[in-house]
């Protein structure tokens, strides 16, 4: 697979482990959440390079 897509998906369970975590644990699922939107914001550079 291509950095880009492992980036997006690995970035999408962790955003989405996030938004349920949040419902228990409000900060580490925050903290989850928000890292998770980082990473996807990192790989649409990739994603945009790749075009």
């Amino acid at each position: 697979m291509k950095k880009g897509r492992l980036l997006f998906l690995a970035a999408l369970i962790l955003n989405m482990t996030g938004i349920y975590l949040s419902t228990i644990w409000v900060a580490l699922g925050a903290a989850i959440g928000i890292s998770g939107g980082l990473m996807m914001g990192i790989s649409t550079y990739y994603l945009a390079m790749k075009n």
